[in-house]
């Protein structure tokens, strides 16, 4: 019995940080809304009582390993994404510096093409003009 007076069922966490516990709460607890209910947006319900207690406190070690292996590979995964995007950025630095070294190419062989073509000017000018 919980302490409103009503029957309590056994639930079981389902995060792996609490090792997948058994607990006794309270029937009145839990709400699950319907479809109806979440189409309207209708979430909130008036939780009448909110008793949680832990039936079994003792992790078992497969529970235990389990949660470890999980948490090993959440770590793996985090460096993982955090080796992709480094490498994502200095790739992208990289072709960005390729890219401004490609324009400054091009402005100094357009630069360089000009005065060409201003000198060849200058000189007809020079032998027509006397």
């Amino acid at each position: 019995m919980c302490f409103c007076g009503d029957p309590c069922k056994v639930a079981k966490f389902d995060a792996e940080n609490t090792c997948w516990q058994s607990y006794w709460m309270c029937s009145n607890f839990q709400f699950e809304p319907t479809l109806r209910q979440r189409c309207i947006n209708k979430m909130t319900s008036p939780p009448i009582c909110d008793f949680e207690q832990l039936i079994d406190t003792k992790i078992k070690p497969k529970d235990k390993e389990e949660m470890q292996y999980i948490l090993r590979w959440a770590v793996e995964n985090k460096e993982m994404m955090k080796k992709r995007f480094r490498e994502e950025v200095a790739e992208k630095e990289h072709k960005e510096e390729e890219e401004r070294r490609r324009v400054a190419t091009e402005r100094e062989e357009r630069e360089g093409s000009l005065s060409m073509h201003a000198e060849r000017k200058q000189r007809l000018r020079r032998i027509l003009m006397p």
